[in-house]
């Protein structure tokens, strides 16, 4: 069953590209992932497992994946207790100009999935996983400022264009949380990044050109993504405290 479940997500892509985030990076994020979020999840009868390999024989057995990819799923044991397997294979650490805060928000939106709340999965599984939009919102608003504290600003904040610095100041008051919507929008640019990258959909992404469909409802396919410019619109909304974008959510 577990195995099943670890390998219900995968979609495998072929990279090559030498590492631009290395595995002792990874393997610390990991750390740190574990100190905010472990205590949170024992209270909730849960734990959270990063790249746990097949075979303890292979540590690294999905950093060594080529493929640019990451991928959650969810058990829960006979005593009922859920673990929240998290994977992130090498080869998304090995984008061009990816780095460790990217890959940060990568593991949050696939805690996300876990953790993120409804929108759910319609997925027949006995852990249902949050929809994807859910997961990049989660990721966006609680997840990746939490997690940007173990990484200081190094030197001062400054940001992407006057668009960004604009959103920003309208959305908060203090400089510490400006900062962190700047820092945030920052992280952004690796989402982006990937979503150029894609060989089978390359796409570019803007902050200032939303997405103007409207769902006519919320799809809980667990196949189903919003567009790479409505996920795009999803995180922005979640940095700046926002609502979810109506290309995906429906209130």
């Amino acid at each position: 069953m577990k195995k099943a479940l670890i390998f219900l997500f995968i979609g495998l892509m072929s990279h090559n590209l030498k590492a631009e985030v290395t595995l002792p990076e990874f393997k610390k994020l990991v750390g740190f992932f574990h100190a905010e979020f472990d205590q949170e999840l024992r209270a909730k009868n849960s734990i959270m497992l990063i790249n746990n390999p097949p075979n303890p024989a292979s540590p690294d057995f999905w950093w060594n994946m080529p493929q640019r990819h990451a991928s959650y799923s969810g058990y829960l044991s006979p005593e009922g207790q859920i673990t929240h397997y998290l994977f992130l294979f090498g080869g998304y650490a090995a984008i061009k100009g990816m780095n460790v805060e990217g890959v940060a928000m990568t593991l949050c939106h696939e805690l996300g999935h876990g953790i993120g709340g409804m929108p759910l999965k319609d997925s027949g599984e006995k852990i249902r996983a949050s929809v994807e939009g859910q997961a990049d919102y989660f990721a966006a608003r609680y997840c990746i400022k939490r997690m940007l504290k173990y990484f200081p600003a190094k030197g001062p904040v400054q940001a992407l264009d006057h668009f960004v610095e604009v959103r920003c100041k309208e959305s908060f008051k203090s400089l510490p949380e400006i900062e962190m919507c700047l820092r945030a929008f920052n992280v952004l640019e690796m989402e982006r990044l990937y979503f150029r990258t894609q060989p089978e959909e390359e796409t570019e992404t803007f902050y200032d050109r939303p997405e103007t469909s409207v769902a006519q409802e919320i799809s809980l396919d667990p196949y189903f993504y919003p567009s790479p410019q409505c996920r795009l619109d999803t995180m922005v909304n979640g940095i700046l405290g926002k609502e979810r974008p109506l290309c995906w959510w429906k209130p």
